[in-house]
């Protein structure tokens, strides 16, 4: 019989209060200022759309739990190192804004290795903003449909805003980029996210000055005038910084830098500051388990890939089974993984995995993850799978 979404969601939710899946996401970030597990906050609120977003898409909630969180991991740590390379002296004098920052994927971390007073949230949600301010204990600033009624009183050293620009019509594009470089202290930095034309899923065409908007999203709440899916060339950005900041401002591109999807802009408040340091960038391990199964039989069999935007495909990926650890070689034929990134070195990222799971009641526990030889992780998969019920006997 099938679950229901609302059932998938209950799950989803268990999941984030069960001790092991916090331990698997802990194990899996780093800079924390805090000293154990028991610190993270998995909490995800009924309304959260990223989450529903996943389970509608996947019918599982394994495979949305683990989507939400490997998306939030690397968000974080893209965040971290955009931070570090750039305030590598700042400590925790440091102020900054997450802007748009929805129901707190990235303030949960983000608040493990700042203090949470040194971090401001703003969102034009209100049940979101009061959800991250009660959970993640951050400084609230209501948003605005209008830019020039956001008025957070104060500057700010870094902001940042994941999936926002990624999601709005050119009029409002170039507003939120003046009303925002506006809000950075004279050494500050803005940091923002597009997703670029080759993106588009049908090859649409952008328009002659470099941009496509559509009038529909994920977020249901919002309105598609306002908030919908945008495409932007890389010189619609940099025309769009001069042109709203002065031809001397200096803009960096990171392609594919937020989930290895969305391109990352960083813009700087002092004109001609260097970004050059930001080359070092690394996206670090990516991936995913494509299939998933406990047989009847009782095999657990895994399919996915791994692979990474800097090195290419990885050599294995790691697997765990009820607390036993597997190292599963890739090199299996990903065509599909090396033609969406447009890199022939994925081609090779493919791997499968056969299993039989110690006989036992409760469900199989599984946790995939992806390492770089530079000692990066990402999450690929973490979740419950219930074993087949025993045949009848006759």
């Amino acid at each position: 019989m099938a679950v229901g979404i609302s059932q998938l969601y209950e799950r989803a939710r268990t999941m984030c209060n069960d001790a092991f899946f916090r331990e698997v996401v802990w194990r899996h970030c780093r800079h924390l200022r805090a000293a154990d597990p028991s610190s993270l906050n998995l909490a995800i609120h009924p309304d959260d759309q990223m989450l529903w977003h996943s389970l509608r898409h996947h019918r599982d909630a394994n495979a949305a739990f683990s989507q939400y969180y490997s998306v939030a991991l690397q968000q974080y740590n893209a965040a971290q190192q955009i931070l570090r390379s750039l305030f590598p002296d700042a400590g925790n004098r440091i102020r900054i804004l997450d802007f748009a920052c929805g129901y707190g994927r990235l303030l949960r971390f983000l608040t493990l290795s700042l203090p949470p007073s040194n971090v401001w949230a703003s969102e034009i949600q209100p049940e979101a903003l009061a959800f991250v301010c009660d959970n993640f204990k951050v400084t609230g600033i209501s948003s605005d449909t209008d830019p020039q009624a956001f008025q957070p009183g104060r500057s700010f050293d870094l902001i940042w805003v994941a999936s926002l620009f990624s999601h709005l019509p050119g009029r409002l594009f170039e507003a939120w980029l003046r009303r925002l470089t506006a809000c950075l202290e004279p050494d500050g930095i803005l940091c923002f996210s597009t997703h670029d034309a080759c993106l588009i899923p049908d090859g649409a065409p952008l328009d002659e000055d470099g941009i496509l908007f559509r009038p529909f999203s994920e977020n249901a709440d919002l309105d598609v005038s306002n908030y919908g899916t945008t495409y932007v060339s890389e010189d619609y950005v940099s025309g769009m910084v001069s042109k709203v900041c002065g031809a001397d401002r200096a803009c960096f591109r990171i392609p594919r830098g937020l989930a290895h999807e969305q391109d990352l802009y960083i813009v700087a408040a002092a004109p001609g500051r260097d970004l050059s340091v930001l080359r070092s960038f690394r996206h670090g391990p990516w991936g995913w388990v494509d299939e998933r199964a406990l047989r009847p039989s009782g095999e657990l069999y895994l399919r996915g890939w791994a692979a990474s935007l800097d090195d290419g495909a990885l050599e294995a990926v790691d697997i765990t089974v009820d607390g036993r650890r597997f190292r599963c070689p890739t090199g299996l034929p990903r065509d599909d993984v090396a033609h969406v990134f447009d890199d022939p070195r994925l081609s090779s990222s493919g791997w499968e995995f056969h299993h039989m799971p110690a006989a036992g009641l409760g469900p199989v526990r599984v946790v995939v993850s992806a390492r770089t030889q530079a000692d990066e992780t990402a999450l690929l998969f973490a979740g419950e799978m219930q074993r087949p019920a025993p045949s009848a006997e006759t």
